[in-house]
């Protein structure tokens, strides 16, 4: 009984910690793992964004993104196929970037899931 329990404690503290390093969009719902780590995702102005035939174009001003501070100074520009656009949950454009700037997902409103 008292491996099970033992068992039972390892896997709640598991799971916990792997929650602990779930983000939550503003609205609510959660970044999927692959897409964020913690601050990798964050809700974007609609002006970042441009469609073109072939994606979206995103441009990140500095302190406009979480992952993309101030200090940086540039734009952070980033060319996203269509097929690589998530549908976004609450409407709302969503980008999710490293701290070096590469792309990791981005949530489109009514785009491709």
């Amino acid at each position: 009984m008292r491996a099970s329990a033992a068992i039972n404690i390892a896997i709640m503290l598991a799971a916990s910690a792997m929650q602990a390093h779930a983000h939550q969009a503003p609205s609510g719902w959660d970044y999927p793992f692959e897409c964020c780590s913690g601050a990798d995702c964050a809700r974007i102005d609609a002006g970042a964004v441009r469609e073109v035939s072939s994606g979206f174009v995103v441009t990140i001003a500095p302190g406009r993104h979480p992952m993309w501070p101030t200090e940086r100074r540039d734009q952070l520009i980033l060319d996203i196929p269509h097929q690589k656009a998530r549908r976004s949950p609450d409407g709302f454009w969503h980008l999710c970037i490293n701290d070096a700037g590469e792309f990791l997902c981005f949530y489109a409103p009514g785009g491709d899931s």
